[in-house]
């Protein structure tokens, strides 16, 4: 499982959420994409970051390999100290 987790970092959809360290993690994009999501762990912490309109409405052209997955790594770098 973890090394399909690393994979979609290091070779798929994720690699916008690359850090330096082991991480590990998963994009995702709902119909229409209405909702964007990366779902993602490193240094023992695991964190989802989720995209989307409260209406439901669509955000044409989101992915969760784009804003989630860089939203994440900020995240991430500055949660275990990276």
């Amino acid at each position: 499982m973890e090394q399909m987790l690393r994979a979609a970092i290091n070779n798929g959809t994720g690699r916008a959420a690359i850090l330096s360290g082991p991480n590990f993690g998963k994009t995702g994009t709902t119909q229409d994409s209405r909702d964007a999501i990366f779902v993602g762990y490193a240094g023992g912490i695991v964190t989802a970051v989720w995209v989307g309109n409260d209406d439901n409405s669509p955000l044409p052209g989101a992915a969760g390999g784009g804003l989630p997955a860089h939203i994440w790594r900020d995240f991430m770098s500055r949660a275990i100290d990276e």
